[in-house]
């Protein structure tokens, strides 16, 4: 595919985005369900990363995982349950499911488990495989569809019953502003690490794992995350003065240095998983642009850190 074509992919997503996020201040709850089909997506890319690098894992498992935070966190909000009791629903039925599945495989599909071709290659019994097989399950519920739930408690800030929370942005489109900061974070960081650093090139950051990174490249990188979340803040703080009068503008220096920090650690750690896989990307749902797990593996390391930010800075 030409340059010209990843310029037009690439234009078309960001368009998608903003209409993405203007469905969200009208109606969140259909962001919902965007959130919703790019998590089931991105567990399915990763699903098959691990099957790739020899890490196989139960059939249907995580993607059912992953409908079932989605319906314990659409059901909360709808209910108007506090952010700690949707928090206890999600990761009870993560931990109930992984639980579920370890017991349950050694219980009831022993025999298959017997005549698994992998577990002939590793010569494990049946109970280490069950765990092992487990295990990678495992490891697809919480990335990315437990990560990525942080964005559905993001988008509902205002509505998980955080009274403090409500008293001082009250009338303010916080979920939007929490969803626009996360996304600006994570964008400007890649923008500006891939344009500096095939401009400055110099030494790789990691070579083994993700050849393209350079140390020049991430410095920038740090430098465009703290200009997103800048931005973010001056923009939301001129239209809602009031609310972000408890804001300061150097707590979101700190926020976008170490959001870009933490976009970065994820954006290595899909390399390292594509690498292990022996695979150039996650998926094509992008064409050129890879998969969805390409596209959001920095925007799911850092929902769960946005989202603590706001409860900080406004709570």
């Amino acid at each position: 595919m030409n340059d010209k074509e990843k310029v037009r992919i690439g234009l078309l997503l960001t368009l998608f985005l903003i209409v993405s996020l203007v469905v969200q201040y009208f109606s969140p709850h259909i962001f919902d369900f965007v959130i919703l089909f790019f998590s089931m997506i991105a567990t399915m890319e990763f699903n098959k990363l691990q099957l790739k690098s020899g890490n196989p894992t139960f059939k249907y498992v995580p993607e059912i995982t992953c409908f079932l935070i989605f319906t314990a966190s659409f059901v909360g909000i709808l209910c108007s349950l506090s952010a700690i009791t949707i928090l206890l629903m999600v990761f009870g039925i993560v931990l109930l499911v992984y639980l579920a599945t370890m017991l349950g495989s050694m219980l009831f599909i022993k025999k298959d488990l017997e005549k698994d071709e992998f577990r002939l290659v590793t010569n494990m019994d049946t109970t280490q495989f069950a765990v092992f097989k487990a295990n990678n399950t495992l490891a697809v519920m919480v990335y990315p569809s437990l990560l990525i739930f942080f964005a559905y408690l993001i988008n509902h800030i205002q509505g998980l019953g955080l009274d403090i929370l409500n008293d001082t942005t009250y009338g303010v489109p916080m979920g939007l502003f929490g969803l626009v900061l996360l996304f600006t974070i994570c964008c400007l960081t890649d923008t500006f690490a891939m344009a500096f650093g095939k401009l400055i090139k110099g030494k790789k950051l990691c070579p083994s794992i993700s050849p393209n990174k350079t140390i020049a490249g991430a410095l920038f990188g740090l430098l465009g995350g703290i200009v997103g979340a800048l931005i973010t803040y001056f923009v939301f703080a001129l239209i809602f003065k009031e609310a972000f009068a408890v804001a300061y503008f150097w707590q979101f220096i700190i926020v976008g240095f170490v959001g870009s920090f933490i976009a970065q650690a994820g954006d290595i750690f899909e390399s390292f998983l594509k690498r292990r896989a022996d695979v150039k990307d996650a998926g094509d749902f992008f064409k050129s642009h890879g998969g969805v797990l390409d596209r959001l593996d920095s925007i799911v390391f850092n929902a769960p850190f946005v989202f603590a930010c706001l409860l900080f800075i406004f709570g």
